[in-house]
């Protein structure tokens, strides 16, 4: 057994304990196309990307960004998927639809950067929530 077979077999078994740890579940959706009502109101229809279970966490606490009327502040999490075909950018709309943590949600983030390569045990997503 050479080096690339022991790494192999050490990145499926992490994968299998990283899917272990995903309690949530999430949708993963790209804004489609915008179409606008008779009253002028736009909307969207948004085309899901991925559904299933995921592992929610605080990457880091909030960051406060004071503006003129009012501060925003953004907090960051990283959201954890197993790793599959899914087609993933910066940009999609996560949604935490259920957790152990009832306060997660509803949860709305913005997918900002992602974790790939060859031997990751799960797909690693760098994500917003913005609170006005």
């Amino acid at each position: 057994m050479d080096v690339g077979d022991v790494a192999d077999e050490t990145a499926d078994a992490g994968r299998a304990m990283a899917e272990a740890l995903m309690k949530d579940s999430c949708r993963i959706e790209a804004l489609g196309v915008v179409t606008t009502t008779d009253d002028g109101q736009d909307l969207t229809d948004p085309v899901v990307v991925y559904e299933g279970k995921c592992r929610v966490k605080p990457a880091s606490t909030a960051v406060v960004t004071p503006s003129v009327n009012a501060s925003a502040q953004t907090w960051q999490y990283k959201v954890s998927i197993p790793l599959g075909p899914q087609q993933l950018r910066a940009g999609l709309r996560v949604t935490v639809t259920a957790s152990r943590d009832p306060s997660m949600i509803g949860l709305r983030l913005m997918l900002r950067n992602l974790d790939r390569g060859t031997h990751i045990t799960a797909r690693r997503m760098w994500c917003t929530e913005v609170s006005r």
